[in-house]
């Protein structure tokens, strides 16, 4: 799902388990803001707050009432951002991710990350 044109195709709000079983085991039936990257050139300008907002109300109005979120831990910039919207430390350590882009040339890009995960009561 986009919610923007300046948001990558391809982040989303993930309602099915996630992959990483950190995630499974402490977070079971928490939806997941996933890859959420507001574009350099249009930073700082309320997108990415307006983004998390439509995330909650979609979540809340979908009957769930916790968001959790991963940011790398090499981003505190978007941690910044994420606490001051309310997401708070899980309490369980960084988690090491490993995810897919499928390109529309047909290439496919693997990305490893650590991040911090962070929820949301909402």
């Amino acid at each position: 799902m986009t919610w923007c044109r300046w948001w990558r195709r391809w982040g989303s709000v993930r309602l099915s388990p996630a992959d990483e079983p950190e995630l499974r085991e402490h977070l079971p039936g928490v939806p997941l803001l996933n890859h959420l990257e507001v574009l350099p050139a249009r930073q700082s300008r309320g997108i990415g707050t307006r983004i998390i907002a439509a995330a909650e109300r979609t979540v809340y109005d979908l009957a769930y009432h916790r968001l959790a979120l991963g940011v790398g831990v090499d981003n505190p910039r978007a941690r910044k951002l994420y606490e001051r919207l309310g997401y708070v430390d899980w309490g369980h350590g960084t988690v090491d991710t490993r995810y897919d882009i499928h390109r529309d040339d047909g290439r496919v890009d693997t990305f490893r990350e650590t991040i911090a995960v962070l929820v949301k009561n909402l």
